[in-house]
């Protein structure tokens, strides 16, 4: 999981829209653990572009436990 992603989710304005392979794949995780509402227009694997709509109640109490990514400064 990005931690940078998941702070520029909370940071942002919202509808946010990605469309860096890495960026997309952060945004699978989150929205499989239920910390983002996001959709895809391609599907796994294949160029597209992530929507997130919103960071859920869970992913705002997540950010408060969550560790930034090691490889960020």
């Amino acid at each position: 999981m990005s931690y940078s992603v998941l702070q520029r989710v909370a940071k942002g304005p919202l509808p946010m829209v990605f469309t860096s392979a890495e960026d997309i794949e952060a945004l699978r995780i989150l929205k499989d653990g239920g910390w983002v509402k996001v959709s895809f227009s391609a599907p796994p694997g294949r160029p597209g572009t992530a929507t997130v709509t919103e960071l859920t109640a869970l992913g705002r109490f997540a950010m408060q436990f969550v560790q930034p990514d090691k490889d960020k400064p």
